[in-house]
């Protein structure tokens, strides 16, 4: 049986899985500008088919390392299992789309708020009428830790941590992970309760890096494994496939 590889560029990491069928059987990181992609498809010469989503560049360094297999580069002209915002074509992030169409697969043709907690936190709608449209994109945990330490002269630089989070702060330490993360699930929960207020029986699917921070502090939520944007592209590819 052929295996696929998906890639995902991000703003700053980036990342391969291969499927054999719907089960991953290797990920991890890799350099784009280096020759690891060529070494991948040594390594599993039954790799025929792959789909790469980039929203940091660095696609034609990657494509030159996977001439030997049919490759999609995801874009919002690439055919889909839903019907993109028309105004957003050419301007949605691959990334969003992959993570729309794992959405789709799970839990298709029904109401879906798909949140992203990466180093932006973006929000997508997949409606029950197969339509995506997209939400507001705002900074990302880490992204406000260090907006905070460079534009002062004293607040450290911090990652955001699974420590209790008080309201009455001891240290700086405290007072910036307070402020951060639950300035991140209030506005999550804001943006929830705004959507649902628009579809009915809304599902909340929330994906990214930053999920362990915010499992134990969100409700309702479906929080999505670190596998989903690449199931999303294994189904893209999929669906390309019977087109």
């Amino acid at each position: 049986m052929n295996n696929i590889l998906t890639i995902d560029i991000g703003n700053t990491r980036s990342k391969f899985a291969i499927f054999d069928g719907k089960n991953i059987i290797n990920s991890g990181l890799f350099n784009p500008l280096g020759d690891d992609l060529s070494r991948l498809l040594y390594k599993y010469p039954t790799i025929k088919r792959g789909i790469l989503s980039s929203v940091g560049g660095k696609v034609d360094y990657c494509l030159a390392q996977l001439k030997s297999i049919e490759t999609i580069v995801l874009t919002s002209e690439t055919p889909l299992p839903f019907k993109v915002q028309p105004e957003a074509r050419g301007q949605i992030g691959a990334d969003r789309l992959a993570l729309v169409a794992a959405a789709f697969e799970l839990n298709p043709h029904k109401n879906n708020l798909i949140i992203d907690t990466g180093t932006c936190i973006t929000y997508d709608i997949l409606t029950q009428d197969d339509r995506q449209f997209c939400g507001p994109i705002s900074p990302g945990m880490k992204l406000r830790f260090r907006t905070m330490h460079e534009h002062t002269s004293l607040l450290p630089l911090l990652d955001p941590s699974n420590a209790a989070l008080k309201l009455l702060c001891d240290n700086t330490v405290e007072c910036l992970q307070s402020g951060v993360i639950q300035g991140v699930v209030g506005e999550i929960k804001e943006f929830i309760a705004a959507f649902s207020n628009i579809y009915n029986d809304l599902n909340v699917f929330i994906s990214g890096g930053d999920n362990i921070f915010l499992e134990n502090k969100l409700k309702n939520c479906i929080f999505a494994n670190s596998n989903f944007l690449f199931n999303g592209l294994r189904y893209i590819l999929e669906y390309n496939e019977i087109q």
